[in-house]
């Protein structure tokens, strides 16, 4: 009973709100035995139609992606042949190659008219197992292929490979994971492969797999170079330091929320935790049923996991990190010089905790401290299920010019996916937004606009720049021009009354130069949220019935599941709840609440609704999340909901939680327990209903057990725990077999917070064995559990 009682092995480190909201938690250094996820700065992305050239015409008409300030999108190949478009290399004549893995072929794309559009299709080499990446390396192209690493050479440049040579062989292929990238450090003579985990999380003796192989470049030297990956799907050498970098999948079964994908430095020696651990030193939850065969822990585990260095990025689980790209080029804006590009596969249609399907950018010093990232490119997700993804980006590459190419692949064997490169280019004037802008006013106010517009770059002999802004969304001028006041600074003054009503408005400002064509202008964009200046109504999604224009659907994975909409024996309002039987098996589930189309919220200042877990006894660890505009709260480790109680509870959450306004696509409650729980009266409050706190979150439930610190632990560990009232209290230790070890607190102790501390003994004062134990507070019928790891 004590075993099912706990899930989670480090919920004191993880602060999902925190940690996913945007830019939410400042990356000072923590211990290990947590992880944070990398804070993310907001950039206001624009839509930009991609241009798609009538040969194309499998993609859709209108497709189209979110890209910042002055950037384009066309489409520079979409042929039938190519299905599984993987990772790209240039030769030493500028034609692109690509890895269409699936049909194990290597495919040469040439642009012999130099228009952006590839003019076919060439198989320039086929016959391999399956083929995921291709490095050019002194005129010969190599080749990660699942069992070996070949290089091939085109004898009489028609981009067919007619000579073929297996450098290594008898890389291991069996089982899951079997993508293998390959780098070539051309400076060091070596070559690096990366040999995926043959399964989710278990133990194996191949010293080989999950590791990063180093060889030298003919091949021979072989040995394993880091050990601990899962599936490091994208490599790259960066521009500065030369070391190698890596990007790797998490493993399964952890909830919405764990573990992270990790972009990271990949050294000599380096461990990476698989399969015992992830972040900066988190163990695996052996509870889980199918982890459990990971245990006994040794000391020799102890002493990997222990040497695990805090990575440089954590991204959210099962967003599915594919290929990572160093920019080294002048074509985009300077602020992208030695920024990692990185592709995120998969998204909210599989359960991750964002959006996904995008591509993001990494900033960071040079050996990856102060790291922050931004999304670059999205918009491929155009709805919440598995047939409105346009695209599932997978390889990066820029050109010798820096234009930069984007693999898009079909995703999973069902998916619909639409396969295809993407070039992405940007306009020879760089300017940016400096300040002068609010982020929201209310309607009927007089908006004064006192605002700066920097110039980074312009087009040589074009002229002198011409600046227009347009306020015409928000009720203004649509033809405000801007003054130079020199150093590249222009200036935008402004002042007129906001006349449109409550929403989220675009405002604009146009650089351009007068003999530059118009697809060179640059267009600044900025979101201001005009707030109302009138009461609105509660929005009810969910009272008896779901209100019209909206759907709740049901998932785990990719199958849609049922929901009674009719329960009425939990209700905590009206004639009947919603009664979700969820049965998650070895997935995660979700419950959503769609829009038709995106709801505007503003003018919403909080969320509202009941929750009831059922009648049977709940583990305190499990999880019970909310996710909103790319952002997931953890309602029971944020103290929100007590997952225990048989009671309804009334939940009221501040908007702000979840980062700045933006368009509501869904408000989705996720979790990984399999047992029914109710929903009911789900509703929007307006500013004149809400009674939340609006800038901090609401005081958490009062009777609380902490997070064992350290966790694990050698010599002993303190327990922090949290009395409302005074009260008669047990914290009491129980081993794996639901054993009492021992009773640390037992008595009276007034209300307030409180610290015991376990030596790691039994009752009789003797030492217990390394593994993991359970620790359980409980004071009258209040009861909570977690975990501890001790560690001899």
């Amino acid at each position: 009973m004590i075993l099912s009682c706990l899930r989670r092995s480090a919920r004191l480190a993880l602060c999902a709100s925190a940690c996913l909201a945007a830019g939410a938690a400042a990356q000072s250094d923590y211990p290990p035995g947590t992880f944070r996820l990398t804070p993310r700065t907001h950039v206001d992305l624009q839509p930009v139609r991609v241009h798609v050239p009538p040969q194309f015409d499998r993609l859709p008409p209108d497709l189209s992606v979110n890209l910042p300030p002055g950037f384009t999108a066309s489409v520079f190949a979409a042929f039938d042949s190519v299905d599984r478009p993987r990772f790209m290399a240039f030769d030493g004549n500028g034609v692109l190659h690509v890895a269409n893995m699936d049909d194990d072929q290597i495919i040469a794309f040439p642009d012999r008219d130099g228009d952006g559009v590839a003019d076919e299709a060439i198989v320039a080499a086929d016959g391999f197992s399956r083929p995921h990446s291709i490095v050019f390396h002194d005129g010969a192209l190599y080749v990660g292929d699942r069992p070996q690493i070949l290089r091939l050479r085109d004898l009489d440049g028609d981009l067919v490979y007619e000579e073929r040579e297996v450098l290594v062989d008898g890389i291991p292929s069996s089982g899951s994971h079997s993508t293998r990238t390959l780098v070539i450090d051309e400076q060091r003579g070596k070559m690096y492969l990366g040999v995926g985990w043959p399964c989710d999380l278990c133990r194996r003796n191949d010293a080989e797999r999950g590791s990063i192989l180093e060889f030298n470049i003919d091949g021979s030297g072989r040995r394993v170079f880091a050990t601990g990956v899962r599936n490091v799907l994208g490599m790259a050498l960066h521009p500065v330091t030369g070391q190698l970098w890596g990007t790797n999948n998490g493993h399964d079964l952890e909830g919405l929320d764990a573990p992270p994908e990790w972009i990271d430095v990949i050294r000599d020696g380096g461990f990476y935790g698989i399969p015992l651990a992830y972040g900066y030193q988190v163990w695996a939850d052996f509870t889980i049923s199918a982890y459990r065969e990971l245990l006994p822990i040794t000391a020799a585990d102890s002493a990997r996991v222990a040497s695990m260095e805090r990575p440089v990025a954590l991204m959210p689980a099962h967003s599915a990190l594919m290929g990572i790209h160093f920019y080294d080029h002048d074509h985009f804006p300077a602020r992208y010089r030695n920024a990692a590009f990185v592709a995120l596969h998969a998204g909210r249609a599989k359960l991750a905790a964002i959006e996904g399907y995008c591509v993001i950018a990494l900033f960071s010093d040079p050996d990856g401290s102060n790291a922050r990232y931004e999304t670059f490119l999205s918009g491929l997700q155009t709805g919440t299920d598995r047939e409105d993804i346009n695209g599932h980006p997978m390889g990066i590459i820029t050109d010798s010019e820096g234009r930069m190419y984007i693999s898009s692949d079909a995703g999973y064997p069902s998916d619909p996916g639409y396969p295809y490169v993407l070039r992405i280019e940007h306009s020879p004037i760089v300017a940016e937004w400096a300040d002068g802008l609010p982020d929201s006013i209310a309607s009927g106010a007089v908006l004064e606009v006192d605002g700066t517009v920097r110039i980074d770059r312009l087009a040589p002999d074009e002229g002198s720049p011409d600046l227009v802004a347009d306020f015409s969304a928000l009720g203004g001028p649509a033809d405000i021009p801007l003054e130079s006041v020199g150093d590249d600074v222009w200036q935008l003054r402004a002042t007129f009354p906001v006349t449109v009503d409550r929403g989220l408005h675009t405002v604009a400002v146009t650089v351009r130069q007068p003999s530059t064509p118009a697809a060179s202008e640059v267009r600044l964009i900025r979101t201001i949220a005009v707030e109302p200046h009138i009461d609105i109504d509660d929005l009810v999604l969910f009272d008896d019935a779901v209100a019209p224009g909206w759907d709740l659907v049901h998932r785990v994975l990719f199958d849609d599941r049922d929901i009674d909409l009719t329960e009425d024996t939990f209700v905590y309002e009206g004639g009947v709840a919603a009664g979700i039987p969820v049965r998650s098996g070895n997935w995660d589930w979700v419950v959503s609440f769609r829009p038709e189309q995106p709801l505007d919220p503003v003018g919403y200042r909080s969320l509202r609704f009941a929750v009831h877990f059922g009648p049977f006894d709940r583990d305190q660890s499990e999880d019970f999340n909310l996710y909103i505009a790319e952002t997931l709260i953890d309602l029971v480790a944020d103290g929100y909901v007590d997952i225990t109680s048989k009671e309804w509870q009334l939940v009221e959450l501040p908007l702000s939680l979840f980062g700045r306004a933006r368009p509501l696509r869904e408000i989705t409650f996720g979790g990984d327990f399999s047992r029914r729980f109710y929903l009911d009266d789900v509703r929007l409050l307006p500013a004149s209903r809400a009674t939340a706190v609006t800038d901090e979150q609401s005081t958490p439930v009062e009777f609380a057990l902490g997070t064992a610190y350290p966790n694990p632990f050698n010599s002993s560990t303190v327990i922090p725990f949290h009395l409302g009232d005074s009260g008669t209290v047990t914290l009491t230790v129980y081993n794996l077999g639901g054993q009492r070890v021992a009773r640390i607190v037992d008595g009276q102790h007034p209300g307030g917070a409180h610290l015991a501390t376990w030596t790691g003994t039994d009752a009789a004062g003797r030492g217990v064995a390394s593994g993991v134990y359970f620790y359980r507070l409980q004071s009258g019928s209040r009861v909570e559990t977690r975990k501890l790891l001790l560690l001899r």
